[in-house]
């Protein structure tokens, strides 16, 4: 406890495995990317990025463990895909025409 930097006064009490907002980042960014990226090519990159820091932002002001947050993280990428893959199946990628 000695070793670690709080940033907040107060927290929620939840920090728990997994991260929620690890999860529902990497889940969006994923859905975004396989859904997307017809679209927006490399540009799609930004949401993983994006997903990151708000990953990190969780480790940084001590709410989360690095472990919480990678198994939220694998956790949104999973529902991400599935949910891109059921989005694509039913509508069909989006491209440039």
């Amino acid at each position: 406890m000695n070793y670690v930097r709080l940033l907040l006064n107060r927290c929620s009490g939840s920090s728990s495995f997994i991260s929620n907002h690890a999860a529902n980042h990497f889940g969006l960014a994923t859905f975004a990317f396989l859904t997307f990226k017809g679209v927006f090519k490399k540009w799609m990159i930004l949401a993983y990025v994006w997903a990151f820091f708000i990953a990190y932002a969780q480790i940084y002001v001590g709410v989360h463990y690095p472990l919480d947050v990678a198994g939220g993280a694998i956790l949104g990428i999973g529902i991400g895909s599935i949910t891109a893959g059921v989005f694509d199946k039913k509508l069909g990628h989006f491209k440039m025409e």
